[in-house]
C-alpha cells in the first residue's frame, strides 16, 4: 500500500476526522513545502470517504482548495474533476459547498464555459435526489 493510502486509512480509522487530527493532515500537506493537486487530491478523498468531520478540517478543506485553484487564475480540468467529486460523491449538495462555488467563482478572473456549466448545475440543483443519468436507487 503507498504512502498516501498508507495515510488515508490512518486518518480514517476512527471514522471521522477529529481537531486531534488537523495537524497530521496539514505536516503531510507541508512536507514538500508547496500546496498542489496532490494535496488537493488527498483532501477531497478525506472530505468524500469520511462522515464525521470536525469544522477545523472543512475550514482547512475549503482554504486548500481555494488557494491551489486560483494560484494560476483558472480552473483547470482536473481541478474540475475534485470539484465534482466534492460536490456529488455523497450524493448531497451541502450549502458549505455551495458557498464554496461561489467565493470561487467570484474570484476567478477567467472562467471557462465548463466552469460555468459545473456552477450553474450545482447551484440549480436540489440538494438531495438529483440524478445524473443512470438507474434509480
Amino acid at each position: 500500500m503507498g504512502q498516501f493510502y498508507k495515510f488515508l486509512a490512518k486518518i480514517q480509522a476512527d471514522g471521522g476526522i477529529t481537531e486531534d487530527e488537523i495537524q497530521p493532515i496539514r505536516e503531510h500537506m507541508e512536507a514538500d513545502g508547496q500546496l498542489d493537486i496532490d494535496d488537493v487530491k488527498l483532501l477531497v478523498e478525506l472530505y468524500c470517504e469520511t462522515e464525521n468531520r470536525c469544522q477545523k478540517f472543512d475550514d482547512l478543506f475549503f482554504s486548500v482548495l481555494e488557494k491551489v485553484f486560483l494560484a494560476d487564475g483558472q480552473i483547470t480540468p482536473s481541478e474540475e474533476f475534485y470539484l465534482l467529486k466534492m460536490l456529488y460523491s455523497d450524493r448531497e449538495i451541502r450549502e458549505p459547498e455551495r458557498e464554496f462555488l461561489r467565493r470561487l467563482r467570484k474570484q476567478l478572473p477567467k472562467r471557462t464555459a465548463s466552469f460555468e456549466q459545473l456552477f450553474d448545475t450545482a447551484l440549480n440543483a436540489p440538494a438531495k435526489n438529483w440524478s445524473v443519468g443512470g438507474r434509480k436507487r
